[in-house]
């Protein structure tokens, strides 16, 4: 076969000619047929009559008509072509008839052509999936949101896809060439030397763009996908890393704040059981330094004369107050970090990140050798006093912010707070007390207010009602109450007057007053008014405070308020406290039988109790009286008690100095 075969016309051949023929074909698996020059079928074998679908054949050396179409339906342009050409060719067409691909193989000559014919019908579903398959992995390579490089052994890129365009932040041409080198961070030479021994590597890298930002990626990377290509998937983990990131700092901070919740518990905890200041401030570090998310903390106590900074307690560290530059002047560098501002501003000062923070300097080698990165100073304050300031580290950045700063910053107000409390309890309960005696002349007409001449005004008890309001409890003569209601309207802290009591020409009466500046100064200071008076326009006071108070700096407040005060007696004084079986002696020498009998049964019925357990009525006929009778009967022993209670101690005074 092929160029020097000859097609024969069958007319002329002689019959073992065609029988040998015939017989030649059909040793040939393909199915295989010939064509003269005109292009005339002279021999066909029966694997070609059975593929092109044999019909009418009378004779196995007769071609039927509709083979003979097929062929050149099929076939005929390749027969020319081939005839013209003198060239082999390869031709593929589909059989419709039969649902088959066929392939043509057609060998010319100058006599005609012969032509071998297969089924190619599985050989062309396996190239359609394979172009199929590429087609995907196209579209894939193309589409996927992931960036996709293909890299030669020197680490040069050949292919890249959409996304490693955007990824790395240049086109894709520009992209081809380039070695990961220059935007992989890591050392490329061992990673590809992991990548060839290991054939696969998954990792994470930092990877930087031309215009400068930074992006991070996870990668799968698979060796010689092709010999000497290698397939790199990056995945852009940047957001999610800064989310995660973002999550652990909630995490940081939602431990923080329960951490924080904790002291403060703690603390509330060391109030209710008596704790003295000194347990207080112990507790509030203690906790604090315990807390995983701090480092180390402590008070500092301030002399508000010398401006000196002095250590009262630490937790976490030892000797930390005395050992690092701290000042109150801001013109000192060591006066101008959180404690020093703190202190002068009364305010929370907070460095959420020490080692950028200029005016943390002076602390930089501090804070490297005990591990902090945020550090915060919380004045302890309570009414404008200043009481110390609590130091807090942490090794968190930004760990003093939005609702953690919130928090820590209240210990400052609860610990002010216990202080002050703590104070007026040492001069309630003080076995001494410091007591002074203050006169403002001509007070009345300081405000501008009515003549007090001939006039006097005695003011019993002071009552603090919140961290503004105060009730002021006094008694006047009738005819001078009048000049008391003009007078509250004269003085701008004093917000109304009432009449408690009116009797024997005198007027019992109760004041409400905001923000007084004498009152609340010694307020602040743990002190409390014993009494005060007004007569002729003067102004006098007497006020307590505990042994441990300055009371230089509460007289230098209300001096700068009222110029005109002046000091007239300091004594130290000690009360003489009555023990339980004194007060029950006291009570039973003042209550009549009947008293006494209202009040016990009434304790014991569970009158007192809330909800009650029984009722006036049932009270009263317990003890076999009128219900109007009892309520007098305990509302007089209730007044007698109280008072009891109220009334101020027997005081052996010592008086000391005129000199505040």
């Amino acid at each position: 076969m092929g160029d020097e075969r000859r097609s024969v016309d069958p007319a002329g051949l002689e019959p073992d000619s065609s029988a040998d023929l015939e017989d030649a074909f059909d040793r040939i698996s393909d199915a295989a047929y010939a064509l003269n020059y005109e292009l005339q079928s002279i021999a066909v074998n029966d694997r070609a009559r059975v593929l092109f679908g044999r019909t009418d054949d009378d004779e196995t050396t007769t071609v039927a008509a509709s083979t003979i179409e097929t062929i050149r339906s099929l076939f005929g342009d390749a027969h020319e072509r081939a005839l013209e050409s003198q060239q082999p060719i390869t031709v593929e067409q589909f059989h419709d008839t039969t649902g088959t691909w066929l392939e043509a193989r057609c060998y010319p000559d100058e006599t005609g052509v012969t032509v071998l014919v297969r089924e190619i019908t599985r050989r062309k579903e396996r190239e359609q999936t394979l172009v199929d398959g590429n087609r995907r992995l196209r579209s894939i390579f193309q589409d996927a949101h992931d960036a996709i490089l293909v890299s030669d052994d020197d680490g040069e890129i050949v292919a890249a896809n959409p996304a490693a365009s955007e990824l790395l932040g240049l086109e894709r041409s520009a992209l081809s060439g380039r070695s990961l080198d220059e935007f992989v961070h890591d050392d490329m030479e061992s990673v590809w030397t992991d990548l060839r021994e290991q054939g696969r590597l998954c990792d994470s890298a930092l990877l930087s763009r031309p215009d400068g930002t930074e992006r991070i990626a996870e990668y799968n990377a698979v060796a010689n996908v092709l010999p000497g290509s290698h397939l790199t998937i990056f995945r852009d983990v940047t957001d999610n890393r800064r989310r995660e990131r973002q999550l652990e700092r909630q995490r940081e901070r939602l431990a923080a704040l329960d951490h924080v919740n904790r002291v403060v518990r703690e603390i509330n905890d060391a109030i209710v059981d008596g704790s003295n200041r000194a347990q207080l401030e112990r507790v509030a570090c203690e906790s604090l330094a315990d807390s995983p998310s701090y480092e180390f903390a402590f008070i500092a106590d301030v002399d508000t004369r010398s401006k000196q900074i002095t250590h009262r307690v630490e937790a976490g560290i030892d000797d930390y107050v005395e050992t690092i530059p701290l000042s109150t002047d801001a013109d000192d560098p060591a006066g101008r970090g959180p404690a020093g501002t703190a202190i002068r501003t009364g305010t929370m000062q907070v460095s959420n990140d020490v080692f950028s923070d200029p005016s943390f300097e002076p602390w930089h080698e501090d804070a490297r050798e005990h591990g902090y990165a945020s550090a915060a100073a919380i004045p302890i304050t309570h009414d404008d006093i200043l009481y110390g300031v609590l130091g807090v580290t942490s090794a968190r950045r930004n760990a003093f912010a939005d609702e953690e700063q919130d928090v820590i910053g209240q210990l400052g107000d609860i610990l002010g707070h216990a202080i002050a409390a703590l104070e007026r309890r040492r001069v309630l309960l003080g076995e001494e007390l410091i007591e002074l005696e203050l006169v403002i002349d001509d007070a009345v007409e300081i405000f501008d207010g009515p003549s007090m001449s001939g006039h006097s005004v005695w003011f019993d008890r002071v009552v603090r009602i919140d961290d503004e309001q105060y009730l002021e409890y006094g008694t006047t003569a009738a005819e001078t109450f009048p000049v008391v209601e003009t007078l509250v309207e004269s003085v701008s802290h004093w917000d109304g007057v009432t009449v408690i009591d009116k009797s024997a020409g005198e007027v019992t009466f109760e004041l409400t007053i905001s923000e007084p500046p004498m009152i609340g100064v010694i307020d602040a200071y743990g002190g409390y008014v014993k009494s005060a008076a007004i007569e002729d326009g003067d102004y006098t006071t007497t006020v307590r405070f505990s042994t441990g108070t300055d009371v230089r700096d509460v007289v230098d407040e209300i001096t700068a308020v009222y110029p005109g005060m002046r000091t007239v007696a300091r004594r130290q004084v000690t009360p003489s406290r009555e023990s339980i079986e004194q007060l029950q002696t006291r009570l039973a020498e003042t209550l009549t039988d009947r008293q006494q009998v209202a009040l016990e049964t009434a304790y014991y019925g569970g009158y007192f109790e809330w909800p009650r357990h029984s009722s006036g009525q049932e009270v009263a006929d317990a003890m076999g009286v009128t219900p109007a009778t009892f309520h007098e009967h305990l509302r007089v022993a209730l007044q007698k008690l109280i008072t009891a209670i109220l009334e101020e101690p027997t005081l052996l005074d010592q008086d000391q100095s005129d000199d505040p």
